[in-house]
C-alpha cells in the first residue's frame, strides 16, 4: 500500500466502497478482500483525500482559495503515571486486521423455519405479487451484507487452518487409494460411492495444478478455497448426480468435501486397508500418525465450515463421516464423541432433511441420499444415547422422512430413465425384488429395528408396573412380526458362511440380526422376572446373541479385516448377553436351582470361556481398537477379568461360595476407575455384585455397573 492510501494519522485508509458503506475493510492493494468477496472489484479504489474539496474549489468568501484543513490540538501528554494504549485502541495490526474482519450475513442464515416459528408467524404482504418479486432481490443482496460483529476465527487463524488442511494433499495418492477402496469393499456405506469416486478425482486437477504433492499450498489456493467455502452451495432440481461434483471439487473445491472425504480415508485406514505408502517396512509406524493427521484435519475442516459456510449436504456428510471416525478413535464414552453427534443433529435440523415434505425442489437423487443419511444417523443416535444414558438427539416423531429405497448406488445416482426402471421393479415396500444385498438394505434393516429401541428407550427409567409390562410385551411381538415380514434374503441364517456369499454380505446379515433381537434382550432385561435361572425367555435370547457373536471370531476370510467387527459386536451385543449368563450360574451355583431343560450350563461355561480369549486377544491384535492406548482398551481388560474370575468361582468346587477367586465389592469396584469408562457409573450392575461377595447377603457388591446396558448401541 502506498502512502497515498494512508490517513492523516499514519492509520491504513479504508477503500471507497466499504468507507461510503461503513463497513469494516482490510486494507488489502491495490483490491480489498472484502470487495473481492462482494463481487465490487472494480469499483474498490483508495481515494487520496476523501473527506477534503478538491483545491481549485472556491471557499464560501469567494476568494477562489481553499480553506486550510485545520490541524488538531496535541493532547498533552500526562507525566504522573505510567501510560496505557486505549483499552480498545486498534493501533497494532493484528487488532487492525480483526476490526476489517465482518462476519458475512450468510454465515448466519437461519436455515430450516418448521411451522410455528417467527417466519410463519410474521404478518404476510397482501400483495402476493410483489413479494414473490421482492423475494429474488432480497436473496442475491444477502451475499453483500454483512454483520456487525467481527468473525471469529481471525484471517490469519484461518488461514493457518486452510493451510493445515490443504498441506495432507501431499499424500493426494494414498488419500484417493483409501476412498476408492472403502467404496468398492464397504457394504455399509451411507453415501452414494460414485458421488465421493467423482469428488476425490476432480480433486487432482488442483492437485497437479498447485503441486501440492510436493510444494505446501500457495496463499492464493489458500484464498481460493476459503472464498468459494464461504459461497452459499447451490443445487438445482435439474442437476444430475455426475455433475454434482463440480459445485465442490476441483475449481470450486470447499472444505465441506476435504472433510468428509478425509474422514473416509481415515476410516478406510482405520479398518485395516493400507496403501503401497505404509506396505514399506520403513514406514509401518507412521500409519497410526497418519491416521491422526486424518482426524485431525477432517476436524478442523469440521470447525472452518461451521464458521464459514452455510449448511448444506456436503456439511450434513462432513458431520455424519467425522462422527464415525471420532467414535473409531475416542470410543462411545469419549466426550468428542457425544459432541459430534449433537453437531450432526443440528446440521440436519438446520437443512431441515427431517421434514421430506419441504423438500419437493430437489432432485431425485438428492432425496434419497438425504433419506440414507438421516436415517442413518437416527441409526447412531439410539447407539450413543443408549450407550451415554442420556435423551435422544433425533427422534422419529419429529420427522416425515421415509425409508430410502432399496436401489444400487448406481440406481439411485442414475439418469433420470435408469432410476425410474430400477423404482418400478421394488414391492410395495420398497425392497428390491431381485435378492440383491445393498447399502441401502443395511439402512433400511437397522432404521426398523431401531425404531423399535426409541420406544423401549422410553420405558428404561419408569417404575415396572402391569400396565408397562404390557406395553413392552406388545412391543417384543411387534418386533418379531416385523422380523417376519422382511424379504427372506434379509434374515441371517447359520450356514449363510458355507454357502456362496460374500463374507462382508454374511456379516451384515449378523449385524443386523444382532441389532434387531438386542431388542427382544432389553425388554426382558427391564421386565427381570425371578428366579433369572427360571427365565427363559431372557436365558434364551442372551444364548442366541453371544452364540451369533462368537460365530464372527470363526471367519477366515483373508480379503477381509474381522477383527475391528468381531471386537464391535463383541462390546456391542456380546458382553450384555455374558452379563446375564454369567449372573445366571453363580445364582445357580448359589441356589441349587437347575436351568430349564433348553438351557445347558455346559454351553454357558464353553461360550463365556471363548468370549473371554476373545476379550484378552483384542489388545495384541493391530486393528481391533482395543490394543493398550487406543479407546476399547480399558473396557476390554477390565471385562476379560471380571468373566474369568466369575468362571474361576463357577468351576472352583474348593472355593465356598467362591470368596477366595471373585473380588468383593470394593475390588469390583477398583476395575472401572479408568479413563474412558466415564458413561457406566450411573448404571447399575446386572447382578454380579449381590452374588460375588459369597452370600445371599452381601449386597455390598452392587457396584453401579451394569454390563447389560453397556452394550445398548448399534454399528
Amino acid at each position: 500500500m502506498n502512502t497515498n492510501s494512508n490517513r492523516r494519522n499514519g492509520k491504513p485508509a479504508s477503500c471507497e466502497p466499504c468507507r461510503l458503506n461503513k463497513t469494516k475493510c482490510d486494507h488489502g492493494h491495490p483490491k480489498c478482500d472484502r470487495c473481492r468477496q462482494r463481487g465490487i472489484e472494480d469499483r474498490c479504489f483508495y481515494h487520496p483525500a476523501p473527506l477534503t474539496k478538491p483545491r481549485n474549489a472556491a471557499d464560501e468568501s469567494g476568494t477562489g482559495e481553499s480553506r486550510p484543513l485545520k490541524r488538531k490540538r496535541p493532547r498533552p501528554i500526562s507525566t504522573s503515571g505510567p501510560v496505557f494504549p486505549p483499552a480498545f485502541s486498534s493501533t497494532s495490526p493484528s487488532q487492525g486486521d480483526k476490526l476489517a474482519d465482518a462476519v458475512a450475513a450468510d454465515v448466519y442464515h437461519p436455515g430450516f423455519l418448521g411451522p410455528g416459528s417467527y417466519a410463519v408467524l410474521l404478518p404476510e404482504d397482501e400483495d402476493a405479487e410483489k413479494r414473490h418479486e421482492r423475494e429474488p432481490s432480497v436473496a442475491s443482496e444477502r451475499s453483500d451484507r454483512e454483520l456487525t460483529h467481527q468473525h471469529p476465527l481471525t484471517k490469519s487463524m484461518r488461514y493457518q487452518m486452510a493451510n493445515d488442511v490443504l498441506s495432507i494433499f501431499r499424500h493426494y495418492n494414498a488419500i484417493r487409494e483409501l476412498v476408492l477402496w472403502y467404496n468398492a469393499s464397504n457394504e455399509a456405506g451411507v453415501i452414494p460411492a460414485q458421488l465421493q469416486i467423482d469428488a476425490i478425482n476432480g480433486m487432482e486437477q488442483v492437485v497437479d495444478k498447485h503441486d501440492l504433492r510436493n510444494s505446501p499450498p500457495s496463499p492464493e489456493f489458500i484464498a481460493q478455497v476459503l472464498e468459494s467455502t464461504s459461497r452459499p452451495l447451490t443445487i438445482s432440481q435439474s442437476l444430475e448426480a455426475r455433475d454434482f461434483h463440480i459445485l465442490c471439487s476441483g475449481e470450486n473445491l470447499r472444505f465441506e468435501i476435504i472433510g468428509f472425504l478425509l474422514a473416509t480415508a481415515g476410516r478406510s485406514l482405520t479398518f485395516g486397508f493400507a496403501p503401497d505408502l505404509f506396505n514399506d517396512p520403513a514406514n509401518r509406524g507412521s500409519k497410526s500418525r497418519f491416521i491422526d493427521e486424518l482426524l485431525r484435519a477432517s476436524t478442523t475442516c469440521l470447525f472452518l465450515c461451521t464458521m464459514l459456510a452455510t449448511v448444506n449436504d456436503i456439511n450434513v456428510w462432513m458431520f455424519y463421516e467425522n462422527y464415525l471416525f471420532t467414535t473409531m478413535m475416542c470410543g462411545y464414552a469419549g466426550p468428542p464423541s457425544w459432541r459430534r453427534i449433537g453437531e450432526l443433529s443440528t446440521q440436519m435440523y438446520s437443512l431441515g432433511i427431517h421434514k421430506e415434505s419441504t423438500n419437493a425442489n430437489v432432485p431425485v437423487w438428492l432425496r434419497e441420499t438425504r433419506r440414507r443419511v438421516f436415517c442413518s444417523s437416527y441409526n447412531q443416535d439410539k447407539s450413543i444415547s443408549t450407550f451415554l444414558g442420556r435423551p435422544i438427539r433425533i427422534s422419529q416423531r419429529h420427522t416425515d422422512i421415509a425409508l430410502p429405497l432399496d436401489l444400487g448406488d448406481d440406481e439411485a445416482t442414475g439418469d433420470k430413465p435408469v432410476l425410474q426402471a430400477a423404482v418400478a421393479k421394488l414391492d410395495p415396500d420398497g425392497w428390491n425384488t431381485k435378492g440383491r444385498w445393498l447399502r441401502a438394505s443395511w439402512i433400511r434393516l437397522r432404521y426398523i429395528s431401531l425404531r423399535f429401541r426409541e420406544e423401549i428407550l422410553e420405558f428404561s427409567l419408569v417404575k415396572i408396573d402391569e400396565n408397562v409390562e404390557h406395553q413392552l410385551l406388545d412391543i417384543s411381538q411387534r418386533i418379531r412380526t416385523s422380523w417376519d415380514s422382511l424379504p427372506k434374503h434379509m434374515r441371517y441364517w447359520k450356514t449363510c458362511w458355507d454357502e456362496d456369499i460374500p463374507s462382508t454380505v454374511c456379516l451384515m446379515l449378523i449385524i443386523v440380526d444382532l441389532t434387531h433381537w438386542y431388542n427382544e434382550f432389553m425388554i426382558q432385561k427391564l421386565l427381570d422376572y425371578q428366579p433369572l435361572t427360571l427365565n427363559t425367555a431372557l436365558l434364551r435370547v442372551s444364548i442366541d446373541l453371544l452364540a451369533n457373536v462368537l460365530t464372527l471370531g470363526t471367519i477366515r476370510d483373508r480379503s477381509y479385516d474381522i477383527h475391528r467387527d468381531l471386537l464391535h459386536a463383541i462390546l456391542l451385543f456380546g458382553v450384555p448377553a455374558a452379563s446375564v449368563l454369567a449372573t445366571a450360574l453363580r445364582e445357580q451355583q448359589h441356589t441349587g436351582q437347575q436351568f430349564p431343560a433348553e438351557v445347558s450350563r455346559a454351553e454357558i461355561i464353553r461360550m463365556l470361556s471363548v468370549l473371554i480369549s476373545h476379550l484378552d486377544a483384542a489388545a495384541h491384535v493391530e486393528n481391533s481398537g482395543a490394543r493398550q492406548g487406543e479407546a476399547n482398551y480399558n473396557l476390554c481388560r477390565k471385562a476379560s477379568k471380571i468373566f474369568t474370575r466369575v468362571i474361576d468361582a463357577v468351576l472352583d468346587a474348593h472355593a465356598p461360595g467362591g470368596s477366595e477367586v471373585t473380588p468383593s465389592g470394593d475390588q469390583m469396584l477398583d476395575l472401572f476407575p479408568g479413563p474412558g469408562l466415564d458413561g457406566f457409573e450411573s448404571l447399575e450392575f446386572g447382578g454380579f455384585g449381590m452374588q460375588l461377595g459369597g452370600g445371599a447377603g452381601g449386597g455390598g457388591g452392587n457396584d453401579g455397573i451394569d454390563w447389560g446396558a453397556i452394550g445398548q448401541w448399534s454399528l
